[in-house]
């Protein structure tokens, strides 16, 4: 089970998952923590949301992605998007996928 990035709502296993892929800032790493789901801080935000690193034989990371913010909705993709966008301390680049 997941929880929404941006509205911490839990996503239950027969509900769909919508998801935005990012690629990290150049000195921003987690490969130690492939396949976990870490908590990422967000300045904009002032709190920290949960993030799912992609590992080095997933198809997300064959396509460039260094992790995967799980929504609830596409409105809350929307919004995370937002967010994201003034997160380039962390982020590089993102990309909706839903």
């Amino acid at each position: 089970m997941f929880r929404c990035a941006w509205c911490m709502k839990k996503i239950a296993d027969d509900q769909p998952l919508h998801a935005l892929n990012v690629k990290f800032a150049e000195g921003i790493d987690y490969s130690d923590q492939e396949g976990e789901i870490v908590q990422v801080y967000l300045n904009s935000r002032r709190t920290s949301v949960p993030m799912i690193v992609t590992t080095a034989d997933s198809e997300a990371k064959k396509n460039g992605w260094d992790g995967l913010f799980a929504v609830c909705s596409e409105e809350c993709g929307e919004k995370m998007q937002t967010t994201l966008a003034k997160e380039i301390d962390t982020f590089k680049s993102f990309s909706a996928a839903y």
